[in-house]
């Protein structure tokens, strides 16, 4: 059995080619690869079948499933599909920061439930700079109230695949309702097993997205409900018994980290009265936090100009605190 399987979700984009030559200068003896392509533009699949079938005459443990539907129908039906001793989902837009990835094996080789791998995003190609990092490897354990937001980066699991094989069934259930199935897996993974570790080395290289009208028009106002449901709905479920003031610290960290973000952009292409009546149920979910409920009725009410100033205003704070 391999340690790991790397499992790469492509469709009408060809990043797959760069990524697919990163994997291959890894230690592939305790690698699967396995691609899932759900592309139906016979154009576009010819020439990434070429792709393939170049990358097959080299690597026996590399195959290629053709499946329709959307992401989280595809995630759900093979999360559990292949025999290794962890998985890990990575979009093919992304790539791996090989010289820091290849350090990973001697974890790899402890009965892990999982690895929440740090990463570094970029733009374009120039930004990527595979370089020798010298300093010492940082792992420690996962802590809930400074870690849960890090879980909602899929490119960045590597989860142990018995203990998803074990949880699936009751999991499953929960897997079509968001943007962010793997939360569900990994929460309830670390809850009933514990022993998920944080690596804090750049191991992944994620392309930060750029959003055409079309998916801002079928996708955006979903995302966003999305990281409610994503985060909140799991903590709720399988840690009913947390105190309402850890609750709430729990709550500010992924409104502030991940929410926000989303709830600017919502705001910026469908305004503030859809955008927030968009997620009038989903702010049930937990009880908000005063600061919360104060943040957003100031952002009700101040003028678009004075919301891009406050977005400037927290990314210069996650910047000089590196939250």
């Amino acid at each position: 059995m391999k340690l790991l399987t790397i499992l790469i979700f492509s469709g009408d984009r060809f990043n797959i080619k760069e990524l697919l030559n990163d994997i291959s200068k890894l230690n592939l003896r305790n690698i699967n690869v396995r691609v899932v392509e759900w592309s139906e533009n016979k154009s576009v699949l010819r020439k990434k079948n070429k792709i393939y079938n170049f990358f097959k005459k080299f690597r026996k443990n590399f195959k290629v499933y053709y499946q329709k539907g959307n992401w989280e129908y595809k995630y759900s039906k093979y999360i559990n599909k292949f025999n290794s001793k962890y998985i890990l989902v990575i979009g093919d837009d992304d790539r791996i920061n090989v010289k820091n990835f290849e350090k990973l094996e001697k974890y790899l080789k402890n009965d892990l439930s999982g690895i929440t791998l740090s990463f570094q995003n970029f733009k374009k190609k120039e930004d990527i700079k595979f370089l020798k990092d010298l300093s010492k490897t940082k792992i420690r354990p996962f802590n809930l109230f400074k870690d849960l937001n890090k879980i909602g980066f899929t490119s960045c699991q590597i989860i142990n695949v018995n203990f998803i094989k074990k949880i699936i069934k009751k999991e499953k259930q929960y897997l079509l309702k968001t943007k962010l199935p793997q939360n569900f897996i990994i929460l309830r993974i670390i809850k009933k097993y514990g022993n998920w570790k944080i690596l804090e080395k750049n191991c992944i290289y994620n392309q930060l997205g750029s959003f055409d009208n079309l998916w801002i028009k079928q996708n955006l106002l979903i995302r966003l409900k999305s990281e409610y449901l994503g985060y909140f709905i799991p903590l709720k479920k399988y840690y009913p018994n947390l105190k309402d003031n850890d609750v709430d610290k729990i709550y500010k960290h992924i409104f502030f980290k991940n929410i926000i973000s989303w709830l600017f952009l919502s705001i910026r292409y469908f305004g503030k009265k859809k955008t927030f009546e968009n997620i009038r149920s989903e702010r049930k979910i937990l009880q908000e936090p005063i600061i919360i409920k104060f943040f957003l009725f100031i952002i009700y009410l101040s003028p678009f100009f004075l919301l891009n100033l406050l977005r400037i205003c927290r990314r210069i704070l996650l910047k000089i605190n590196h939250v």
